[in-house]
């Protein structure tokens, strides 16, 4: 699950209470922090019987422009009230998380929506859509969706089962297992229709619901396949097999989130194997690597082979956002004049161009606005640099993040490690961050936009190898908790921050 803290949102796109001006003197265009045209979205409740173990309530919504799943949160007050407020650029469906169960819920710019309802029903999706009640704004597309879900659900095959049929089948028996899926599923649509008559943009949602599903499913398969067998999916299916991906997305089709992934795997499964078939991705030593540089030849395949366009702006809107998210400022600064000529929608455009304002500030300010402590081993000796490390710590729990910038994974863990911090606040625990096969002046622009505290390293080439060896390491993140005594407990992705076990070994460790 691809999940993004609202804070780093915020961060990235709102970090300025004064506006920047940039030239670019190529184009002749100036470029300066915009106000944002989304509107708020107001969502409060009132929860019947609740537990004092489920503190906190969570709307996550799924991002087009970044393809990340943004995350919302409330505590849950004693008498069981919360809220919670967003923006929002068009109608579209989220998550509501309370404890184990999930609600699926349509929200408008502007919207206020009251729900209340019985946290013991909340996990029972039937009991749930008869005694949950709507007030406020989407009263009627709410109750009815609760009720097409409920529907929905009974057709759904077993993960179990379904992913021995990834596993097991062709590629055309699997394709005719969807179709018999879909049309089960149809059917549920058109007798809902018939029994419910619900607003046309709920028969919108739904109609999506399903095309979307399909798509996702079968745009996934090469690649499960291939996992559970052990193949290489570039090589399991034709070029053609993704001729389905060739095809419209207009703006209604957003309500539904299933869209988000839809313009993921086709970035991921089409847009790659093009460039496969042109000999820009090919296979070298049981790896796939770009033939010259990756960026020219994803925006050419593109623009070259995407009929619809509003499809083709939201892939080179992904695209152009990527190349800010892991700080390549000048090879953005190619694209200007292709983000001028395509970017147009409010929900894409604005986002990407105070994104482009910030990554400008935070290279030409890399320590503003951060707590965090720049540590100097630059010139300490590749075998001397742990223990250097080691010692600026000494007697302290360390929790220690080892990253690199153009490693999006670690990225999105880190606001995770900030709620962590704060919510420990304890002196006798070090947070701990290695930054390691990384540029130096986009590591202190990450850090700069996330604000974050924390005792900050950044490794040489030597160092980094020194880290790689020590740790035994195959990739990033990589997490260690060392106790008081400098004796390793953990190491492993596990312990990442987003996991309870982390909080919970530290504590341990406190109490020793």
């Amino acid at each position: 699950m691809k999940i993004r803290s609202i804070m780093d949102f915020k961060t990235t796109i709102l970090v300025f209470s004064f506006v920047l001006l940039f030239t670019s003197f190529t184009l002749g265009l100036d470029y300066k922090q915009v106000k944002l045209s989304s509107k708020p979205v107001l969502i409060t409740g009132e929860i019947m019987n609740h537990s004092p173990e489920n503190s906190t309530i969570t709307v996550y919504t799924n991002d087009l422009l970044s393809g990340d799943q943004i995350t919302f949160v409330s505590l849950i007050d004693s008498s069981g009230n919360f809220r919670i407020k967003f923006d929002q650029y068009y109608p579209q469906d989220l998550w509501l998380r309370y404890g184990n169960g999930a609600l699926t819920l349509i929200t408008h710019p502007n919207d206020s929506i009251h729900i209340k309802f019985d946290a013991n029903n909340f996990l029972y999706p039937e009991k749930l859509s008869k005694t949950i009640q709507f007030s406020g704004d989407a009263v009627e597309i709410n109750s009815k969706l609760i009720i097409f879900k409920t529907l929905l659900f009974q057709t759904y095959i077993p993960l179990e089962k379904y992913t021995q049929y990834e596993k097991d089948f062709s590629p055309s028996r699997f394709i005719k297992c969807l179709d018999s899926i879909k049309s089960v599923q149809e059917t549920v649509i058109n007798n809902f229709i018939n029994d419910q008559n619900p607003p046309t943009e709920l028969k919108t949602w739904m109609h999506y619901e399903i095309v979307m599903d399909y798509n996702y499913k079968l745009a996934m398969y090469p690649y499960h396949n291939a996992k559970y067998n052990n193949l290489d999916y570039y090589d399991l299916v034709p070029l053609s097999f993704y001729d389905f991906m060739n095809t419209t997305l207009p703006d209604e089709a957003l309500i539904n989130s299933r869209s988000v992934d839809f313009i993921s795997r086709y970035r991921f499964g089409r847009v790659n194997a093009l460039m496969i078939a042109n000999g820009d991705l090919y296979k070298n030593n049981n790896e796939w690597v770009f033939k010259g540089q990756a960026n020219p030849a994803i925006f050419k395949v593109i623009q070259e082979n995407t009929q619809n366009s509003s499809v083709q702006e939201l892939l080179i809107a992904r695209e152009l956002y990527g190349m800010l998210d892991k700080k390549e400022l000048k090879s953005f600064e190619t694209k200007l004049s292709l983000f001028e000529k395509t970017i147009k929608k409010p929900y894409l455009r604005e986002p990407l161009i105070n994104k482009y304002i910030a990554t400008i500030h935070n290279f030409e300010n890399p320590e503003e606005g951060t707590k965090a402590a720049f540590e100097n081993v630059k010139n300490t000796p590749a075998q001397e640099f742990f223990s250097k490390i080691m010692e600026d710590h000494k007697g302290k729990i360390i929790y220690m993040d080892i990253w690199a910038t153009w490693c999006s994974p670690c990225r999105k863990e880190m606001p995770h490690s900030k709620i962590l911090e704060k919510k420990l606040n304890n002196d006798k625990v070090a947070f701990v961050y290695i930054c390691i096969d990384s540029k130096e002046d986009i590591w202190k622009a990450i850090i700069n936009e996330m604000g974050k505290g924390g005792s900050h390293y950044f490794a040489t080439p030597d160092q980094s190898r020194f880290i790689n060896k020590l740790f035994e390491m195959n990739g990033v993140p990589q997490y260690a908790l060392i106790d008081q005594k400098g004796n390793l407990v953990y190491k492993g992705i596990d312990l990442r921050p987003s996991n309870n076990r982390i909080e919970f070994e530290i504590l341990k460790l406190l109490k020793e």
